[in-house]
């Protein structure tokens, strides 16, 4: 039996325990020989005759007329609705005890209609406000379930598109990086260098991290550092001593989840803007911090004076979109200086969305 039901069970359970008391002959001369227990059970057994009535016009405003009516938007109609049912209840409710309490269970006459027109219009006022109490509880409940759901669903498919696109966004990213790996491995092949095979090899490694270890929404920075690292020894075997490259680190943490290929990205781009563009000798300096849980990531290039303002490539334009759908709170400033072009990026990783 699964959840939803036994919670309407139990709802039912406590309604009838508390509208069954109310039942409960208290006074007459035709009750005083009955003890209390005895009455209880009066009480009870009339509840359950009077439910009959009351469960099947509980579902039908929840399972139908406030479904269709909400989902239609006519909030007039629902109201109506209810009233024309509360009355229908309020009268078969009227005529049960009439004609089935009275005499049946308590065993007496029903009160003379004639002779207490006041003491009727009185029940049936009341009993229209219990009922309209019982189905407006129960819509209230309801309500609130579909607005739950609701939702719910809204925000698992807004989960699912910011995935979607996530995964489109990384999966334009690993491209663009063995497009740049590549064309290295192509400058290393024509000078028929001796490293091409170590190379080789640190790219294998890296397209082993890409397809396996990206998979998973969070990584260790010590992962993220090493795929950076092996980067650095490609960028070193095709440039060779003209390149000058400082990487430096500060972490407390290696810990430290963080989202695959944040960083990458961003040393490419100072790479494919700096050195590759640069006729002297490149400087790409890199500076990572870690100190509870704030993240600070420097990355530096040289570029010639007289280069245009550095335009923002594949890598960083992603970075940018990727960094806004995983640390909101992030800041990304990018400074483009005559000689020097500077990505800086702070997060605090400990303030992760859900």
């Amino acid at each position: 039996m699964n959840r939803r039901i036994l919670l309407h069970i139990g709802f039912w359970i406590a309604y009838a325990l508390y509208d069954g008391y109310l039942c409960v002959p208290l006074s007459g001369t035709s009750f005083e020989h009955l003890s209390m227990g005895e009455r209880l059970l009066l009480g009870y057994q009339a509840e359950l005759v009077l439910l009959a009535v009351k469960i099947p016009a509980a579902y039908l405003v929840l399972n139908y007329l406030l479904p269709r009516s909400f989902q239609n938007r006519k909030f007039l109609r629902f109201g109506l609705q209810v009233a024309v049912l509360t009355a229908l209840v309020s009268l078969a409710l009227y005529n049960l005890w009439h004609k089935a309490i009275y005499p049946h269970i308590f065993k007496i006459e029903p009160p003379a209609q004639a002779a207490n027109n006041w003491i009727a219009a009185f029940r049936l006022l009341w009993s229209s406000f219990e009922i309209l109490m019982l189905l407006g509880v129960a819509s209230a409940i309801k309500l609130f379930r579909m607005r739950l759901q609701t939702a719910q669903r809204e925000k698992q498919l807004i989960e699912e598109k910011l995935q979607s696109e996530l995964s489109f966004l990384r999966a334009q990213t690993n491209p663009h990086f063995l497009f740049n790996t590549l064309n290295n491995l192509y400058h290393l092949a024509r000078k028929k260098a001796e490293t091409t095979p170590d190379a080789i090899l640190k790219l294998s490694g890296m397209l082993r991290f890409m397809l396996y270890e990206c998979a998973t929404p969070r990584i260790q920075l010590s992962q993220e550092i090493q795929v950076i690292g092996d980067y650095l020894e490609l960028e070193r075997l095709r440039y060779g001593d003209r390149l000058k490259v400082a990487f430096r680190q500060e972490v407390d943490d290696a810990g430290q989840p963080i989202a695959p290929l944040l960083l990458l990205p961003l040393v490419e781009n100072a790479f494919k803007h700096g050195a590759a563009e640069s006729t002297g000798q490149p400087l790409v300096s890199i500076f990572l911090e870690l100190k509870k849980a704030r993240l600070h990531f420097k990355v530096e290039n040289s570029k010639e004076p007289a280069t245009t303002d550095t335009k923002e490539g594949i890598g960083l334009k992603n970075i940018r979109r990727q960094l806004e759908l995983l640390y909101p709170e992030h800041q990304l400033l990018v400074e483009d200086n005559e000689d020097r072009f500077s990505v800086i990026l702070n997060i605090n990783l400990a303030h992760v969305p859900a």
